[in-house]
């Protein structure tokens, strides 16, 4: 029996090797939107401590309420900031996820276009090897006779 050959083969290995890459910059970018969120969420925790601090001595000065309303100024900013760029992120990741899923049926299709290939192959293996049964029983019938 002959050796089955995809003749697509290298073309579904780089379908299936992009289809890898777009879910690793999917994850990449997953990774950065959590990254994203826990420096806000520490921006947040940092607002609140120095809240505290000021609160726990008793007296608070001008000059202290002063600098920190203008550090809660500065996190909002930064914290306003970072929410832009996790909405970029989320835009960013609707479109991995548009890519992976074009990608990943692309993978599909040559994996089934490789899954039909090895059938017919199977098929015409079959009808060869039925025509050399024939060929041999009819040489025996030949030679009884």
């Amino acid at each position: 029996m002959a050796k089955f050959k995809y003749k697509f083969e290298t073309i579904k290995k780089i379908k299936e090797t992009m289809e890898k890459k777009t879910q690793k910059e999917l994850s990449l970018i997953e990774l950065e939107i959590t990254k994203t969120n826990e420096a806000i969420k520490n921006l947040l925790v940092s607002i609140k401590l120095h809240k505290a601090k000021l609160t726990t001595n008793g007296t608070v000065k001008v000059n202290m309420l002063h600098y920190l309303q203008n550090y809660e100024l500065l996190i909002d900013k930064k914290i306003e900031t970072l929410q832009k760029h996790i909405t970029e992120l989320n835009k960013s990741k609707e479109k991995k996820i548009a890519e992976l899923a074009q990608r990943t049926k692309e993978a599909k299709m040559f994996e089934k276009l490789k899954e039909k290939h090895y059938l017919d192959f199977l098929n015409e293996q079959k009808k060869i090897e039925q025509i050399e049964i024939d060929e041999i029983a009819a040489k025996k019938f030949v030679r009884e006779s």
